[in-house]
């Protein structure tokens, strides 16, 4: 379990809504994303709350016997797919709104918590172009248990994975690791730009005293020395 602030949880379930369009509601990352924004939002506001319930009312499809599946009813659950899809963006913002006000305006008497515990589910992205044992092993540590696997084993990462392979990882992905350090680091930039454009959350790993672009030095990243340090360092970043 990992204490977690509630409005980066939200942000998170947010940046993830454009990753889903496409898919239906039946889908495995789905039915990942609405548990979870349903658990999350009960957790951060309670389930009589306006936020919880408006998405709680949100069915995503119209019809759900597949015995009675035509394209009439597929093309008319896309369309309530996709309807509430936008309506559920509309709940997160409005979740973030309240939070954030709840922060500033409220803050001597806040209502809502301060962080929240959460069971991470899913898949994280690794750079397909990593390649050093002791980077690979460090990450598969933390993360092992966690209930996160990663989107590609290490016998398969970097062996040739087509562009439109990485892209569908990097989009169904939580998260992505980037080690910049490393040889490939072209592609590894490739990849960090695609995560960005879908607004999926990244973060970089370099060795100590390796040289970045400028244009990503803003950008969170963990400077590390060896494996241990890495691991200590990737356990602050995950709680």
């Amino acid at each position: 379990m990992a204490e977690r602030d509630p409005i980066d949880l939200i942000r998170e379930l947010l940046n993830r809504v454009d990753g889903l369009t496409g898919l239906h509601a039946e889908n495995e990352l789905f039915t990942i994303w609405q548990s979870e924004t349903r658990t999350i939002l009960e957790k951060v506001f309670r389930p009589q709350s306006i936020h919880y319930q408006n998405f709680a009312a949100l069915r995503f499809q119209e019809m759900s016997l597949k015995a009675f599946a035509t394209p009439e009813t597929d093309k008319i659950n896309a369309m309530r797919y996709r309807r509430d899809l936008e309506s559920a963006k509309n709940v997160l913002h409005s979740a973030i709104k309240e939070l954030t006000l709840d922060r500033t305006l409220f803050k001597k008497i806040q209502t809502t918590p301060k962080t929240v515990e959460i069971s991470l589910k899913g898949e994280y992205f690794v750079s397909s172009v990593l390649s050093d044992p002791e980077v690979i092993l460090a990450i598969e540590s933390v993360f092992e248990g966690s209930g996160l696997k990663p989107t590609s084993s290490a016998e398969t990462r970097g062996k040739g994975t087509p562009w439109v392979d990485r892209i569908e990882q990097i989009k169904r992905a939580r998260f992505g690791i980037y080690d910049l350090s490393g040889p490939g680091r072209e592609d590894a930039l490739l990849e960090l730009g695609a995560a960005l454009a879908l607004k999926r959350e990244a973060l970089l790993v370099t060795k100590k005293g390796a040289t970045l672009p400028e244009a990503i030095r803003a950008l969170e990243r963990i400077e590390y020395e060896g494996r241990s340090d890495l691991v200590e360092k990737l356990k602050k970043w995950v709680r």
